[in-house]
């Protein structure tokens, strides 16, 4: 379960720039990482940029696209509540790698 979240990610920050298109799947599962990390890792990252990375990957007309990154990230959650730190910690450290990637971070 670690792994695959953690592969999807890398995946996501080796494939995907700030604002480029890219597929429905990967626009939620990205957007309901950068949600939930910021949350569990603390991370800061740039709300003004993951809402152009939102409005740059939502489909046209798709009324159910928050709503299924609002469900992504909720189940994103219940996963993580079994984790160790050790799987935690190595989550965050992916999820800060790929809001870096990614050009999220605050300055």
């Amino acid at each position: 379960m670690l792994k695959a979240a953690l592969a999807s990610l890398l995946l996501i920050a080796a494939t995907a720039p700030a604002v480029a298109a890219v597929d429905r799947a990967t626009a939620v599962s990205t957007l309901a990482g950068l949600y939930n990390s910021a949350d569990v890792c603390n991370l800061s990252i740039s709300r003004a940029k993951v809402d152009a990375y939102r409005d740059a990957n939502a489909p046209s007309g798709d009324a159910m696209f928050n709503v299924d990154v609002f469900q992504a990230t909720h189940a994103l959650y219940a996963k993580q509540k079994d984790w160790t730190k050790d799987q935690t910690d190595a989550y965050c450290k992916t999820a800060a790698e790929t809001a870096k990637t990614l050009g999220m971070n605050l300055p």
